[in-house]
């Protein structure tokens, strides 16, 4: 038996259509609309997931062409802006996908498809123009909290035997039969999807503190254990210190963001000519760097060799220097991810600081001549 508070649907035919009714009824049902829950349920996981999926995708996509837009996300609210603001983008992907396969992946789960209210299936432009409504009145643009108050009071009206306001007059939302497998999917897709956002936004705010703290710290100080000099390190730079493979003390310095990293290294010449220890490091590096470019030049008033290419394995940026001083062959290989801009300011201030605990700054007239 149908309780008498469970909007069923019923059609009576008019002339010319078919128009359905909203009536409590003891007759079995041509279908029964969706309650509250099963459609918040829906929403939420293809809103969340399709939102996602717009925002990894446009934001990668900026992220290699904005040197500017990479500083906005690292800003406390950045992230969480730019989220909101594919929120409009993940549902015109939810209307795309409707109008091609008939559902999605949250409705389809948990067995509730929409329709028409003359009984078709909407079209792309109908069901943009429906997630549009949403937007507005179901989200709140996404705002927080007041998002909650409208979801609430769309929730309500469902309750009352209402339509939802962006569904009166124009679509009816069907609850129809799944199995305890789809369910069970459901469920744990849901569960996981969860936790990934809270996550995602535990580590958004940790970075968000790293990157506040790092514009305020000053810079520290680290000494070149060879030569002694003292060098000044931005607090954006993690140090690390391993073996090479060719036995050699290497000082990995990483961009906090991972964006850049900046070996440092040296090695005994052993009476080598400068063109002999390049040629070494180029073979070393073969597997992972392709360098296109590569010349003799003078630097600080010395000879040293630089090369400049890309990584095989991905679209890293990279350049190599070696400089010869005092029978040591010293190296510096910086690798940036694009946009290099990004980082170009970070990778010469640090570059320069470690060069300058090798070989001094040069005079006006070697500045000059090195440029």
């Amino acid at each position: 038996m149908q309780p008498l508070d469970q909007p069923t649907l019923v059609f009576r035919s008019t002339p010319g259509r078919v128009a359905p009714l909203l009536v409590a009824s003891f007759e079995l049902p041509a279908f029964l609309l969706a309650g509250p829950c099963a459609r918040w349920f829906a929403r939420s996981f293809d809103v969340w997931w399709q939102t996602a999926l717009v925002a990894l995708v446009l934001g990668s996509a900026l992220g290699q062409l904005s040197p500017a837009f990479l500083r906005w996300l690292e800003t406390p609210f950045g992230w969480k802006l730019f989220g909101l603001a594919c929120i409009p983008g993940g549902l015109v992907l939810d209307a795309a996908l409707q109008a091609r396969f008939g559902n999605t992946p949250g409705k389809a789960l948990l067995g509730l498809r929409l329709i028409t209210t003359d009984g078709h299936v909407p079209g792309f432009g109908e069901l943009l123009r429906r997630n549009l409504k949403i937007w507005r009145d179901g989200l709140a643009l996404g705002l927080p909290f007041i998002s909650l108050a409208t979801m609430a009071r769309q929730g309500l009206r469902l309750r009352k035997g209402m339509q939802a306001s962006y569904d009166k007059d124009e679509f009816l939302v069907s609850a129809g039969g799944t199995g305890w497998v789809a369910k069970a999917v459901f469920g744990a897709a849901f569960i996981s999807l969860f936790s990934a956002i809270l996550i995602l936004d535990g580590v958004d705010r940790q970075d968000s503190g790293e990157a506040s703290a790092m514009q305020e710290a000053p810079h520290s100080a680290w000494t070149n254990p060879v030569t002694g000099r003292m060098a000044r390190i931005g607090p954006q730079w993690k140090l690390e210190v391993r073996a090479g493979t060719d036995g050699s003390v290497q000082h990995l310095f990483t961009q906090h963001s991972g964006r850049a990293a900046i070996l440092f290294a040296h090695e005994e010449t052993g009476g080598r000519a400068l063109r002999q220890d390049a040629q070494a490091l180029v073979d070393r590096l073969a597997d992972r760097f392709d360098l296109a470019d590569s010349y003799f030049a003078e630097f600080r008033g010395r000879h040293s060799w630089v090369g400049r290419g890309l990584h095989k394995k991905g679209p890293e940026r990279v350049q190599l220097r070696i400089v010869e001083v005092d029978g040591k062959a010293w190296r510096v290989v910086v690798m940036q991810s694009p946009p290099a801009a990004y980082s170009d300011d970070l990778v010469q201030e640090l570059s320069g600081a470690l060069w300058d605990t090798v070989t001094p700054p040069p005079g006006p007239e070697l500045a000059q001549r090195s440029q």
